[in-house]
């Protein structure tokens, strides 16, 4: 496979900033790798191309604040004098205030509600990362250039952080034209999870050419994220990751992400009496009859969108969905109602603004919408929990968006390890709603419509980046994650099925704290 090259480099300060790391504590240590939940049967492979994102430096912050950045409106519009023209009436708008400037972090830097450590934690901002800054304040235990205000009513130490010009990145960075921040890829192996070929993991390039024993044999059952593919005289491709370290490309096995996206409503809408619905089988056929005895009048591609007769008929051996004068004027197509997927409104959130944005997700037809008010704005298909194990059933009820993360690593549980092993790297666009419960993006199989994960909701990465930016805590540019908090909560999300009440569990104290420290902290590379 040839992959385009495409990286960046490490900010010359980096190197510098990273000789006043404080050594790793140990609970960070302890929570590099937390529990979390991801698809149950990883699919065929495929190609992927990404990019790298800014290196990072391999130590950890255990220091850094934030502040409160209230917006500011404009000012409003003067009276127009008499015999002139009224001005153009403009909306008022929020805008943000003013940065005082852009500092770049030299480590992982954590923003905390007040000027102090070991107050609550607002997000997280890892090393080669540009962020703004609002104000400096006055704090306490952080040399230098002391506390700063930044965004998300947090507060940052700016001893790991340095002056820099870059602006600030929305985080994933995703390349033009491809789906996912990174290469992803596994080493080759048989049904069973036996390595088909040891696959080698070096320290660098230097230490490949130089004969020196590897680092490690990359595992089974663990999907890795690389940065580039690069061509090395004696030893062929092989593949760099963020911490420059080298895995020949030879008896690598790579992903392609699913290329499947939803549905905008304001392009497509769904016409009146009809549901939106897409072909979840490589075996769904049209027929002009509703009956497994019409002749087939050909396939029907896999995750085609369609508009149905929300009603199945029964007969002919089967059920079946209508779609209306497919053929022409008052001539319909028929499909077997278990080849398709529907989307189908649920019970009204009585509680919600007309302004508000949440998201319904149905695990009956697995399929999602954004919602805002009572209204759907994007519906799509996703892939919920199997249910086929304990604890890998997502979790029916009312929820907040307690956390977002840009990208970060998953795997099973300590007691799953025998049964269920699996270890994902740099899964994007992660939103925690309920202990280890999250929706992200799968860039690992195309089965969306069907059961498949560990208990998370899986979306493909178009509609897991779509959903990431329509959802609340936002995430600042810069930033890796962000926690809800009173300014900025967390949108609401609904597990239901089908038309069935789902528990309000907006109040409920959340078991998961531990998860919410692991996604803070954790330290790539640890």
């Amino acid at each position: 496979m040839s992959v385009p090259r495409v990286r960046t480099s490490r900010p010359a300060w980096l190197a510098a900033l990273a000789g006043f790391a404080l050594p790793l504590g140990p609970t960070a240590a302890l929570l590099t790798l937390g529990p979390s939940c991801d698809e149950e049967d990883v699919e065929d492979a495929y190609v992927a191309v990404p990019l790298p994102q800014a290196a990072r430096e391999a130590a950890h912050a255990d220091d850094e604040l934030e502040v409160d950045a209230d917006d500011v409106l404009l000012p409003p519009i003067a009276a127009a004098e008499p015999g002139e023209a009224p001005p153009a009436t403009k909306p008022e708008v929020a805008l943000r205030p003013l940065p005082l400037g852009i500092r770049g972090a030299g480590r992982t830097i954590i923003a905390y509600a007040a000027p102090r450590h070991g107050s609550d934690m607002r997000g997280r901002i890892d090393g080669g990362s540009t962020f703004a800054i609002y104000e400096l304040v006055e704090g306490t235990d952080c040399p230098g250039e002391g506390w700063a205000r930044v965004d998300h009513q947090g507060f940052v130490c700016l001893k790991n952080a340095i002056a820099d010009e870059r602006a600030p990145a929305l985080q994933p960075l995703i390349p033009e034209g491809l789906l996912v921040p990174f290469i992803y890829a596994k080493p080759r192996a048989d049904r069973h999870g036996n390595l088909l070929v040891e696959v080698p993991r070096f320290k660098s390039k230097f230490a490949l050419t130089q004969g020196a024993e590897p680092l490690e044999i990359l595992a089974a059952n663990h999907q890795y994220a690389f940065v580039e593919e690069i061509q090395i005289p004696g030893h062929g491709k092989v593949m760099l990751d963020e911490n420059e370290q080298v895995v020949p490309l030879d008896g690598l096995k790579f992903e392609k992400p699913s290329e499947f996206t939803g549905r905008e409503l304001a392009v497509r809408p769904i016409p009146a009496g009809l549901a939106a619905a897409w072909v979840i089988s490589r075996e769904a056929v049209l027929r002009r009859q509703p009956s497994l005895k019409a002749a087939i009048e050909g396939p029907l591609e896999y995750h085609l969108a369609l508009d149905v007769k929300p009603e199945p008929q029964r007969g002919g051996g089967a059920r079946w969905l209508e779609i209306p004068e497919h053929f022409g004027p008052g001539e319909s197509a028929w499909v077997e109602a278990d080849k398709l997927r529907l989307w189908v409104a649920g019970p009204a959130l009585s509680d919600i603004r007309d302004d508000e944005t949440w998201v319904d997700v149905d695990v009956g037809q697995q399929t999602l919408a954004v919602m805002r008010g009572q209204q759907p704005l994007f519906v799509t298909l996703v892939s919920s929990g199997t249910g086929h194990k304990p604890n890998t059933a997502t979790p029916r009820g009312v929820y907040r968006i307690r956390n977002k993360l840009a990208y970060g690593p998953m795997r099973n549980r300590a007691e799953d390890a025998e049964d269920s092993p699996y270890h994902v790297e740099a899964v994007p666009w992660v939103q925690y709603f309920y202990r280890r419960f999250a929706l992200h993006g799968a860039y690992w199989h195309d089965g969306f419509g069907h059961r498949k994960s560990h208990g998370c909701v899986n979306l493909s990465p178009r509609d897991a980046r779509y959903v990431f930016e329509k959802t609340g805590p936002h995430l600042p540019p810069g930033w890796m994650t962000a926690y809800e908090h009173g300014e900025h909560p967390g949108s609401v999300v609904r597990v239901r099925k089908g038309l069935e009440p789902s528990p309000d569990r907006r109040t409920e104290v959340d078991p998961g704290g531990d998860d919410e420290v692991l996604i803070a902290r954790a330290e790539p590379g640890v």
